[in-house]
């Protein structure tokens, strides 16, 4: 007879010390949930993908490369945080802030970006790394508001517009006049303008770097006053994760500033908007309307012939004569493109003030330059160089290079050359030179002149129709303004 095993039922003991040993790792397991939270670093690594509500800006893009699209500073720096970390950076453009706050809210992304700074009083946002300090105006476009020096001169029941009513200057959020400020809120910058022209807003909020953009298209917006509280640009995460990263886009942003890249980065983007004052911009869009139409086809023509940018070109000839073709100096350069009778007898130009010989040997001229700079300068300096050879001679350029290897910089960065340029007229320096003396604080600001210019005209004609795809010239010589 074969015995058959059998199970005998549980004691009601037991299952009752099973089902508490179960109840208990169950509380030790929400418990250590509730006090751990989960890794946002962690989270991004695993779905390889870093997601980013980025705030477009009109105003916020700098061509960098001619052989791509004009970029934001904030969307080169996010590339470089998600390289960084291992991950791929998906990018989710959104109209204003306050969308950037509601993805956050939701979790929906991993990080807010694009000109943001930190909202008053929203527990639900983690603030990160700064980016960069801003200052905040209050501006009115002229003949409509007037030039007030505080919050206090503010007109009864004034219509302030504003971006975001969360990250407001405590000189808005907190005044006792009554009726107080109507605050209206607008998607971006760009939105201000048309009702500040229309006479619908008297006033509106821009950080400084909003102003010095719009201000180029707009030159009729004016500054009310500087609010005296400073800002700073920061990166916005979602609360219920850990710091981790947030400490890691911290510790890239350190290793950048360390590097130098930071520094470099922000002198590509905006190392040129300060050049100019008011008196500059209102003059420049005088003489955009009353001489650019006349000369824009040749710009054009000559700019397709070299496979140029045709905003370059008119950007190098206002610096140059002010677009004008009878343009004498008083050393002999005359003509759009100011070519001395040395240069325009090797470029084969008879007539230096016939507009088309002027450009074309211009251009050419430019040409030569960025051919013959070393092969060690790159983008986006070699053309800035080209444009300081030209001005002042390559082998002056090249005498500050050897200057600047000297003093401990670096010869192929723009920004190191320029601060030894203005060396080259002091003697304890030019005697060291092969080419001697020569006015070297003049092609640091030709340079800076041109690459403001040049952003102005990006601006105003943002689509060239007439700009070659991809041609082989482009690829060689972008130009970095």
């Amino acid at each position: 007879m074969l015995w058959r095993p059998t199970l005998r039922p549980r004691s009601p003991l037991i299952r009752r010390i099973e089902i508490g040993v179960f109840a208990v790792l169950l509380t030790v397991i929400g418990v250590w949930a509730w006090q751990h939270k989960p890794s946002a670093l962690n989270l991004a690594l695993f779905k390889q993908e870093l997601r980013v509500a980025l705030v477009s800006h009109p105003h916020d893009h700098t061509s960098i490369d001619l052989s791509s699209r004009a970029d934001q500073f904030e969307h080169v720096l996010l590339r470089g945080l998600a390289q960084h970390i291992g991950a791929r950076l998906q990018i989710r453009p959104v109209a204003g802030p306050h969308e950037a706050y509601r993805l956050l809210h939701a979790r929906r992304v991993d990080i807010a970006a694009g000109f943001l700074v930190a909202p008053n009083g929203d527990t639900g946002i983690e603030v990160g790394p700064e980016i960069l300090p801003i200052e905040k105006n209050l501006v009115y476009w002229n003949g409509l508001g007037q030039n007030i020096g505080s919050t206090a001169g503010m007109p009864d029941g004034a219509r302030i517009g504003v971006t975001s009513t969360l990250a407001l200057p405590d000189d808005l959020l907190g005044t006792n006049e009554y009726p107080r400020p109507e605050l209206i809120q607008y998607a971006d910058g760009s939105e201000l303008v048309p009702a500040l022209q229309s006479g619908f807003l008297n006033y509106a909020v821009l950080t400084s770097i909003e102003l010095s953009r719009l201000q180029r298209v707009h030159p009729e917006l004016r500054s009310a006053f500087e609010f005296p509280a400073r800002f700073s640009v920061v990166w916005l995460f979602p609360t219920g994760y850990d710091r981790s990263l947030i400490d890691a886009a911290h510790a890239y942003l350190d290793e950048l500033r360390s590097e130098r890249e930071f520094e470099l980065l922000f002198d590509r983007f905006f190392g040129h908007l300060d050049v100019h004052g008011l008196v500059d911009v209102i003059t420049f869009s005088r003489f955009v309307e009353d001489r650019l139409g006349q000369l824009k086809p040749l710009f054009r023509q000559v700019a397709q012939e070299y496979g140029l940018d045709w905003r370059f070109l008119a950007a190098v000839s206002y610096q140059e004569s002010l677009w004008n073709p009878d343009a004498v100096s008083p050393t002999g350069v005359r003509g759009l493109m100011m070519l001395t009778r040395a240069t325009a007898g090797s470029l084969g130009v008879t007539d230096r003030t016939d507009p088309e010989q002027s450009v074309d040997g211009g251009a050419r001229y430019v040409l030569q330059m960025l051919d013959r700079l070393p092969a060690s300068v790159q983008e986006p300096d070699r053309t800035w160089m080209a444009l300081a050879a030209y001005n002042v001679g390559l082998g002056h350029l090249l005498d500050a290079r050897r200057l600047t290897e000297r003093g401990g910089g670096d010869p192929d960065l723009w920004l190191d050359v320029m601060t030894w340029l203005p060396k080259l007229a002091q003697r304890e320096w030019h005697e060291q030179t092969r080419h001697g003396y020569a006015r070297g604080w003049e092609p640091v600001t030709y340079v800076q002149n041109i690459r403001s210019y040049y952003d102005w005209l990006v601006h105003l004609f943002p689509t060239p129709d007439d700009r070659p795809e991809m041609s082989p010239i482009y690829l060689r010589v972008p130009l970095a303004l």
